[in-house]
């Protein structure tokens, strides 16, 4: 960017404001920990002609979901959300009787399907609505989503990250509840 910036004839070095969020559970301290190590990274990479290190880059962490508003209105100009959104913002009215599952999976009853669906589409809608409001005119988003690579829902192809989280889930509820 420094690079860019001067080929440009720009003579202001350009400021980053980064904002991390998690839940308000979730524990920011490992990424905090990391940040004089980062810092040092670009003050020896950014040193100014005058010897004086220019901080470009200024990190914060926002507790909330980010199902909620998070940032003033029109303050953000680019968002990434990375393997986020696929996490729903509450467990889905009606999926009781998915018996023996900690996710929709192929023997998943119909109704436990369309549960998690609608919850995933009011929930997405919801994520896009509030970023709308928290972007400036021409700001980006970039979203970072589980795909698959044919239409089954069910296809072993689209289950590579969750799977083995499934399983470690269920073996540990097997151990507190045997009858699971």
């Amino acid at each position: 960017m420094k690079k860019e910036c001067k080929s440009n004839g720009q003579q202001q070095t350009l400021e980053f404001q980064i904002f991390l969020n998690d839940l308000p559970g979730n524990d920011f301290n490992t990424i905090f920990r990391s940040l004089p190590e980062f810092h040092e990274d670009l003050r020896r990479q950014n040193m100014g002609d005058d010897g004086i290190f220019d901080p470009s880059c200024f990190v914060a962490g926002i507790a909330g979901s980010l199902y909620n508003r998070l940032f003033p209105s029109k303050s953000l100009h680019f968002v990434h959300s990375s393997y986020s959104v696929h996490w729903l913002s509450q467990v889905p009215v009606g999926i009781e009787n998915n018996k023996g599952n900690i996710h929709v999976e192929s023997t998943s009853p119909l109704d436990v399907i369309e549960a998690c669906y609608e919850q995933y589409e009011r929930d997405f809608v919801n994520f896009l609505k509030l970023r709308s409001i928290e972007l400036v005119k021409g700001g980006r988003m970039v979203l970072t989503v589980m795909g698959r690579k044919n239409y089954d829902s069910f296809s072993k192809a689209s289950c590579y990250l969750s799977e083995p989280i499934v399983r470690a889930l269920k073996d540990i509820i097997a151990e507190v509840k045997p009858d699971f």
